[in-house]
C-alpha cells in the first residue's frame, strides 16, 4: 500500500476522529496527533450543519475531509510531522492517526489525515436575523410577481434568515479538485516519505493497469491472459528503466513507440503478446551487456586504486598515469585523495552492480541462464559465474577501452 494516496468526504467528522483513535476498533496505533482539541470538531461539525440547512443544499453534509496514505514500513516517520507539513502548507487544522496492521502476512502502514475545509475566523461573525418587511409574491421561476400570478406567497414577518454566529471563513472549494490531490501526492509522497511519485509515473500506472474480472464474465479467460501481459509489461519496464539509466516510465514509452503498440486492451492481446515478448529478449540482452560492462569497468578502476597502493619504486610511472588519468574528475594529484576517490566510486559502482543482480527475475530471466558474481577477498575484483560454475575472471588492465 505505500505510495498509496486518496481522499473522501466526512459526513460525521467527531465519529470518525473516535474511530481511528479507538484502540479497541484498531489493530495496532502507532501514533497520533491532533493541531487543535476536540471541542474545534465539534463546533466546526455544528456549524457545517447549520449551513448546510441554511442553503438547503440537499444531501449529506460534508463536515470535513480524510486523505488515506500507504506510509513504508521502514519509515520513522510521525503523525506530528504529517500534520504539521500539511497544516503549514494549506493553513486549516488537521489530525492524525498512523495505523499498522497484518494480513496475509504483509504488513500495512497507513495513516488517518482528517482536515476541516474552512479555517477558524480570529474574531467570529454574527450574521443578524431577517424578516420580511412585507408580503411578497412569486412566480413559477422564482420571480417577483403580481398576486394574480403568483405560484408562491411569502407573507410580511417571515422568517428570511437566522441569526447565526460564524466561527470559520467560507470552505475552500481547492479541496474538492484533481490538483489538490496531486500536490498532496508531491508533499507528501515524494517530499516527506520519499516514495518516487510524479504525474507522468501516474498515468502509465492506470495504463497498465489490472481489468477487474466480474463474477461470469464470458471474457474472463480473455481478460486474465491480458493481465499477466500487463503484470510482464510493468515488471520489465521497471527493471528496464534502471538497466538503461533512464527516466522512470521511458522503457514503456519505447516499447510502444518501438514496436507500434497503441494500447493495452485486451482485444489487442494476441498481437501485443508476440511484440512484449520480442521487447524482453532484447532488454534481457541489454541487460547482459549492461552487467558486463558494468564489472569490468568496476574491474579496473578497482585495479587502478591496488596499483597505487604499491610502495615500490617501479611502480611510480603507472602510478603517475593513473593519476593523471582522473585528474580532470579529482582536480588533484595527491595520490591518497585520488584513492579515496576512486574507493567512493567503487562504492556507488557496487552498489549499482548488486542492484542489477537482483533485478533480473523482473526481467523473467531463466534461473539457469541468471548471471551470479564473486568478489575475490584478494584483490576485490569482481567475476561473473559461467555456466558450468566457474567463474570468469578479466584480463589485466592494459587500456581505458571500456564503455562506462
Amino acid at each position: 500500500m505505500a505510495g498509496y494516496l486518496s481522499s473522501r468526504k466526512l459526513t460525521n467528522v467527531k465519529g470518525r476522529i473516535s474511530y481511528i483513535t479507538n484502540e479497541k476498533k484498531q489493530e495496532n496505533i502507532i501514533d497520533y496527533h491532533n493541531t487543535t482539541d476536540s471541542e474545534f470538531w465539534k463546533i466546526l461539525a455544528k456549524e457545517n450543519q447549520e449551513r448546510h440547512e441554511t442553503v438547503k443544499a440537499g444531501g449529506k453534509c460534508c463536515e470535513a475531509r480524510e486523505l488515506i496514505i500507504g506510509i513504508p514500513q521502514n519509515s520513522n516517520v510521525t503523525a506530528q510531522q504529517l500534520c504539521d507539513n500539511f497544516k503549514n502548507k494549506y493553513g486549516v487544522e488537521c489530525t492524525c492517526a498512523i495505523h499498522q496492521n497484518n494480513k496475509n502476512g504483509i504488513v500495512n502502514r497507513h495513516c488517518h489525515l482528517i482536515f476541516s475545509e474552512r479555517q477558524k475566523l480570529n474574531t467570529p461573525e454574527v450574521t443578524e436575523e431577517k424578516r420580511a418587511t412585507r408580503t411578497y409574491y412569486y412566480d413559477e421561476k422564482g420571480r417577483k410577481c403580481k398576486k394574480a400570478d403568483a405560484v408562491k406567497t411569502v407573507k410580511k414577518g417571515t422568517l428570511l434568515q437566522k441569526g447565526l454566529t460564524r466561527n470559520f471563513a467560507d470552505k475552500n472549494e481547492f479541496f474538492k479538485s484533481q490538483k489538490f490531490i496531486y500536490e498532496c501526492k508531491e508533499l507528501f509522497l515524494n517530499n516527506l516519505l520519499k516514495i518516487e511519485w510524479s504525474f507522468e509515473n501516474e498515468k502509465l500506472n492506470k495504463e497498465l493497469s489490472e481489468k477487474h474480472i466480474g463474477k461470469n464474465n464470458p471474457k474472463a479467460i480473455y481478460i486474465q491472459q491480458n493481465n499477466e501481459l500487463k503484470a510482464i509489461i510493468k515488471d520489465v519496464c521497471k527493471a528496464s528503466d534502471f538497466v538503461i539509466a533512464k527516466e522512470r516510465g521511458m522503457a514503456l514509452k519505447e516499447l510502444k513507440k518501438g514496436y507500434n503498440i497503441k494500447d493495452f486492451s485486451a482485444i489487442n492481446y494476441e498481437e501485443n503478446k508476440h511484440k512484449v515478448y520480442s521487447f524482453v529478449k532484447e532488454m534481457q540482452s541489454l541487460y547482459k551487456s549492461r552487467i558486463k560492462n558494468e564489472i569490468k569497468g568496476y574491474n579496473y578502476i578497482n585495479q587502478d586504486v591496488n596499483l597505487l597502493h604499491e610502495e615500490d619504486y617501479t611502480f611510480k610511472p603507472v602510478q603517475a598515469q593513473i593519476i593523471s588519468d582522473y585528474e580532470s574528475q579529482t582536480k588533484t594529484r595527491n595520490k591518497f585523495k585520488v584513492i579515496e576517490f576512486l574507493k567512493e566510486k567503487l562504492s556507488n559502482m557496487f552498489k549499482r552492480i548488486e542492484k542489477l543482480i537482483d533485478i533480473q527475475n523482473l526481467l523473467y530471466i531463466d534461473p539457469k541462464n541468471r548471471i551470479e558474481i564473486y568478489q575475490d577477498k584478494r584483490n576485490h575484483a569482481i567475476h561473473i559465474k559461467d555456466g558450468s560454475g566457474d567463474y570468469i575472471r578479466e584480463k589485466e588492465r592494459n587500456e581505458h577501452d571500456f564503455e562506462m
